[in-house]
């Protein structure tokens, strides 16, 4: 994964509960869709960016659909978790109108500002395999990305509200639920038009 902004060097991973977390809820909401499919999930958290990635799989198939979200946050505002949700949420929709439209969508291959729930957000689509890129590096004698080895220490994850995984409840996924077309449910669909 590339970060949009030029700065973004040094990062870290989102914790590995959330990560499992929000693929158990991606899984969950988009069951039937997935059938016969692979879903993986990315995210890397930089100083004042949060990257996230979900990439679905066909069976059979080497290349990934691959959605990226990236949004702003400040360790000052020790916003970064409801900005992860807020990635989530984008890459909700964005799965979301993906399957409703026979899994086509509209989402640029290079870094594209898009409004989101009067956020701003940046959208990029691609075809990588994350997997064979490592495997066909480590084939070559390559080192693992060498942006790997600017990991942020503990110090910077506290300073993110996010040191353990005390700080993040993963009793049972809620970070989103799929709108509905029932009457009674309070989260209506969000229609294509919202996302641009």
């Amino acid at each position: 994964m590339k970060a949009r902004k030029k700065e973004s060097k040094k990062w870290s991973q989102i914790p590995p509960e959330l990560s499992k977390q929000i693929k158990e809820v991606f899984e969950e909401n988009f069951k039937a869709q997935l059938v016969g499919k692979t879903l993986s999930i990315e995210g890397r958290i930089y100083p004042t960016e949060i990257l996230m990635r979900l990439g679905i799989n066909n069976k059979g198939e080497l290349r990934f659909q691959n959605f990226e979200v990236s949004v702003d946050h400040s360790p000052e505002k020790q916003n970064t978790l409801p900005q992860i949700h807020l990635a989530v949420d984008v890459i909700a929709s964005i799965l979301f109108d993906y399957f409703e439209n026979d899994e086509q969508h509209e989402i640029p291959y290079v870094w594209q500002e898009f409004p989101f729930e009067k956020e701003k957000v940046w959208l990029q689509s691609n075809s990588e395999n994350s997997s064979l890129e490592a495997e066909a590096d480590k084939l070559l004698g390559l080192e693992p990305n060498d942006d790997s080895m600017l990991k942020e220490t503990e110090e910077d994850m506290e300073a993110y509200g996010l040191l353990d995984d005390e700080a993040v409840d993963t009793s049972k996924p809620k970070i989103f639920r799929v709108p509905t077309d029932n009457a009674n449910d309070t989260k209506k669909k969000k229609k294509k038009e919202d996302l641009h």
